[in-house]
């Protein structure tokens, strides 16, 4: 299973197409390990082709990242975001935000329609959601810290309340009446180039640097 956070490789056409259930004597029932690549499978047959051309990859892999914490966290989106938003921060570039905000709408109906209905053992379903609005006052603070993180990142000694100070500054700028300004994170990151992790496999990087480019 991949690791939280780190973005596995995006599942090949192969896998799916070897996908397979589990039967026996009660139906169809699959192994708890094969939730991620079930819903996969179920998110590329039934929603994806909704979801704009050059956002599919992105918005699957964030499928997968938080399909990996379904069975831990038992379906609560409401821990699950937060959590894995911020686990990512340092890892994807701002572009990734607009992306997956955009379809997040029906990135969450696609959860609450098919978890339910995924043959697992023990049955799971979506049980809080994180509103669209939600979803966007989380990316503006994360953005916030990725912004203030990397502009006192050769300042290791400056002080806590300068950086706080800043953090509430830059808050009131890119986000405006419950709306993240793009333009502005645009600018405010321009400087600073997005550095990708070399441990990552050459697919990722690939997604992440065309990412980055947008």
């Amino acid at each position: 299973m991949p690791k939280q956070g780190h973005f596995a490789k995006s599942i090949r056409t192969k896998q799916l197409n070897d996908f397979k259930v589990k039967r026996n004597a009660t139906g169809a029932i699959i192994d708890d390990e094969q939730l991620t690549d079930f819903l996969v499978v179920r998110f590329a047959l039934t929603a994806k082709k909704r979801v704009q051309s050059g956002a599919q990859e992105t918005v699957q892999r964030f499928l997968i990242e938080i399909c990996d914490s379904l069975q831990e966290d038992n379906g609560d989106l409401q821990v699950i975001i937060p959590n894995l938003l911020m686990s990512l921060n340092a890892r994807v570039p701002w572009q990734f935000y607009p992306a997956i905000l955009e379809e997040w709408d029906l990135l969450q109906k696609f959860l609450q329609k098919e978890l339910p209905a995924v043959p697992l053992k023990k049955r799971l379903r979506i049980r809080r959601i994180v509103t669209t609005q939600e979803m966007e006052t989380l990316i503006a603070k994360l953005l916030v810290r990725k912004i203030t993180a990397i502009t006192f990142i050769k300042q290791p000694g400056a002080d806590q309340n300068r950086k706080d100070q800043m953090a509430t500054m830059m808050l009131t700028t890119i986000y405006h009446e419950q709306t993240i300004e793009w333009d502005k994170v645009r600018l405010l990151l321009a400087p600073f180039k997005f550095e990708i992790a070399p441990d990552l496999d050459e697919e990722t990087k690939g997604w992440l640097k065309k990412l980055a480019e947008k």
